[in-house]
């Protein structure tokens, strides 16, 4: 009897991580977090070949149950006997399935949907047609649920060349392949579907009596817009159907047009919409349109948009299209703005990072300047009491060059003797004068550390020793 693709296929197994202090930090960031640190661990072993030990497999299929986002990372480490076990398990589905190296058509014809979206994206990488001749011919046979997610896969490798395929998607039956498909479109400056949009934004663009552009959107909606992703139905949440109308068409337009339609930089079109009637429809346009189009033009404006969620949550996927180097440089510039406290400089550059990722040594020796400045010392550096500095030092934690973390841990690990003189009087005290209520509050609020807390304390040190002891374990 012939083998079957599943047993000739069976790739080489991966070795496990050994060492029981590693494998005791290893739950506990499994069981107590934090969770953020999740993600980078995986990666860790992916990147050294390794996989999870054993006893910690339910745990993390477990949190892979509970979290989408985290599966992408967790999957390719699972080995050969998590799958086995998520294969037992309904709600484990995701990590179950054909082993990664089967033959391309096993997967896509056994494979889960996580599964074949990741072998569409490797297909797309390699060769775009050929992934989107396999995505054409199974429209008919993929539900709703199946083809949106793989419709997105055309981002990888995008061209004119899909532009038939992602028209004929515009007419598709299920709304988020339609919606899909206009946002890749809007991709394609030169796609029909582009100049479509935005030969009706210039139809309600004008200038004024003193040459200022002026934007106006009609009073009646037209039924071709529907087809092109405009609703011309707002949901009940939205007041105002011709704003409704704008911020779609906004979203949908290359922002190139803007840029070279209006002659403005993105400040400049930021400061144009404040004057405008309808400056939340433009701006909640282009926010939207940057989810898409990852125009680095933009980031120096998002930076300024203080307090706005949206605009930071854009800000890593901008970010990750400029290089090393000029990532490099522009989170050294954020470090050295006068603006803000170091805690809200070192969070601003957390909320540009993905979700794995550290600084390189430069930056982080750099940081750790400020830190020993900040922190160091008998006394703190502005104040150190606070949800937002606990943050920033985690970020730390996570973010450092793992040469640095040493000395990082410093900070809470001093020795006998640095730990006993911090514990000194403060000259006001050992001179004998007495302090008001007021004046003894601000004193024991300035030397008040993140570390003060236990539960930071004890994720500062869990962060801390993982990233060292899987950095020895791995760089081995």
């Amino acid at each position: 009897m012939p083998c079957s693709p599943w047993r000739r296929l069976r790739p080489k197994r991966r070795p496990a991580l050994h060492g029981a202090r590693l494998l005791q930090l290893m739950g506990e960031v499994l069981r107590e977090g934090p969770q953020e640190l999740l993600a980078p661990m995986f990666v860790a072993l992916d990147e050294g070949g390794r996989r999870l030990p054993h006893g910690l497999l339910v745990q993390a299929l477990e949190l892979g149950r509970q979290s989408a986002a985290l599966r992408h990372w967790l999957t390719p480490v699972l080995g050969e006997r998590g799958r086995w076990l998520a294969a037992l398990n309904p709600q484990w589905s995701y990590a179950s399935g054909v082993q990664e190296t089967a033959d391309p058509e096993q997967i896509w014809q056994e494979g889960s949907i996580d599964q074949r979206v990741a072998l569409l994206h490797g297909e797309r990488t390699a060769d775009p047609a050929k992934a989107r001749a396999r995505l054409e011919a199974s429209l008919k046979e993929l539900s709703a649920k199946e083809r949106a997610p793989m419709v997105m896969v055309l981002e990888t490798g995008l061209s004119l060349d899909d532009e038939p395929l992602l028209e004929k998607l515009l007419g598709d039956r299920s709304k988020e392949v339609r919606e899909n498909a206009a946002r890749l479109l809007s991709r394609l400056p030169q796609s029909a579907h582009s100049q479509r949009i935005t030969g009706w934004l210039q139809a309600m663009l004008s200038r004024d009596a003193r040459g200022e552009w002026q934007i106006e959107p009609p009073e009646e909606g037209c039924k071709d817009w529907e087809r092109d992703g405009i609703a011309l139905q707002p949901p009940p949440y939205i007041k105002g159907v011709r704003a409704w109308w704008l911020q779609q068409m906004v979203e949908l337009a290359p922002l190139d047009f803007w840029t070279g339609t209006l002659a403005m930089a993105p400040e400049q079109l930021w400061e144009w919409s404040r004057r405008s009637d309808w400056k939340t429809a433009l701006r909640q346009g282009w926010l939207a349109a940057l989810r898409d189009q990852h125009d680095v033009r933009w980031i120096a404006l998002l930076q300024t948009l203080e307090r706005d969620a949206r605009a930071e949550s854009l800000l890593p996927a901008l970010l990750d299209r400029l290089g090393q180097e000029q990532r490099e440089a522009h989170w050294l510039a954020q470090l050295q703005q006068a603006r803000g406290t170091l805690i809200d400089r070192i969070n601003a550059i957390e909320s540009g990072m993905p979700p794995v990722g550290e600084f390189s040594q430069a930056l982080s020796e750099r940081l750790m300047e400020e830190l020993d400045k900040a922190l160091g010392g008998k006394q703190a550096t502005g104040s150190w009491h606070s949800w937002q500095a606990d943050q920033a030092l985690l970020a730390c934690a996570r973010r450092l060059h793992a040469g640095v973390l040493p000395r990082f841990a410093l900070l809470w690990r001093k020795p006998a003797a640095s730990a006993a003189a911090d514990a000194e009087p403060d000259a006001a005290t050992a001179s004998g004068i007495a302090l008001t209520p007021e004046q003894q509050a601000r004193l024991e609020r300035a030397r008040l550390r993140p570390w003060d807390d236990e539960r930071v304390l004890a994720q500062l040190n869990r962060c801390v020793d993982l990233r060292m002891a899987l950095h020895a374990a791995l760089g081995a």
